[in-house]
């Protein structure tokens, strides 16, 4: 992050809003409240929706279709934790800027404010829930090694893809609401071509281009490479991983650079 943000300092925009901490934690906290408020559970959710999520895939894909894989289901509690947050971060920080309208128009909040608030609040939910991944891995005895280690790391780059996708979208939602029901397609379609609850091994030959044409195609491999079966992830796979991340970052400095200049007088 450091790296990237001293990259940008000269295009003046603080697309990682280090100049709004106190602003930032105080969304984020309020967002957090927000989610959980009157709820009888509160944060127990945060555990209940990926697993009640991931025995449902279990059981399609395991008992149904039988696809057989070992530890099944850590694989697919890993990748339906993981994609939830790609979803939610990007449909929610999408409609970010226009669900914001209020705060930006009394306050001086720089556009890349709120989509950063709402993928900090969904990683933050999907931090807490990673114990439980964790603790079911143990449980049914799937081979975890000091790769577990490697998870900050991915997760900051995971944050870094799904942030930025979504800052752009937020932009280009502004000026095209239509965008809203594209991105349900997209995301469903995203979903099937992305090895989140089958093993990338399924993929035929002539189709494995598409997990490096997929941002977060080799991602999930490598996710299920460190959650699955305590591997150690490729070196020059993660670098695609990396490049792929920071492509991202540059593209929503460009959109920010040349599309946001009177965007909130268009929300």
């Amino acid at each position: 992050m450091t790296l990237l943000t001293s990259w940008i300092r000269p295009f003046g925009i603080d697309i990682f809003c280090l100049g709004k901490k106190f602003l930032v934690f105080n969304l984020v906290g309020r967002n957090l409240k927000i989610k959980y408020r009157r709820s009888i559970l509160g944060f127990l959710w945060t555990m209940l929706i990926p697993l009640s999520t991931a025995a449902i895939y279990y059981y399609v894909f395991n008992l149904v279709f039988k696809v057989k894989l070992d530890h099944y289901l850590v694989f697919i509690l890993s990748g339906t934790l993981v994609w939830g947050f790609i979803n939610q971060t990007i449909m929610e920080g999408m409609e970010s800027i226009v669900g914001g309208a209020g705060l930006i128009t009394k306050v001086p909040v720089p556009i890349p404010v709120l989509p950063f608030v709402v993928s900090a609040t969904n990683i933050v939910t999907l931090l807490l829930a990673i114990p439980i991944l964790l603790a079911v891995a143990l449980g049914s005895h799937a081979p975890l090694s000091s790769s577990v280690a490697l998870l900050p790391l991915y997760f900051l780059i995971l944050f870094s893809m799904a942030y930025g996708i979504a800052l752009i979208l937020s932009v280009f939602f502004v000026l095209f609401r239509d965008l809203r029901h594209i991105m349900s397609i997209v995301m469903t379609i995203w979903f099937y071509i992305t090895p989140v609850v089958y093993d990338e091994k399924m993929i035929p030959e002539r189709f494995s281009w598409v997990l490096y044409a997929n941002p977060f195609g080799l991602f999930f491999t490598h996710l299920h490479s460190i959650c699955v079966r305590g591997e150690w992830p490729n070196l020059a796979q993660f670098g695609i991983i990396l490049l792929w991340a920071i492509s991202i970052q540059l593209l929503a400095i460009a959109v920010l650079k040349y599309l946001a200049e009177g965007i909130v007088e268009q929300i």
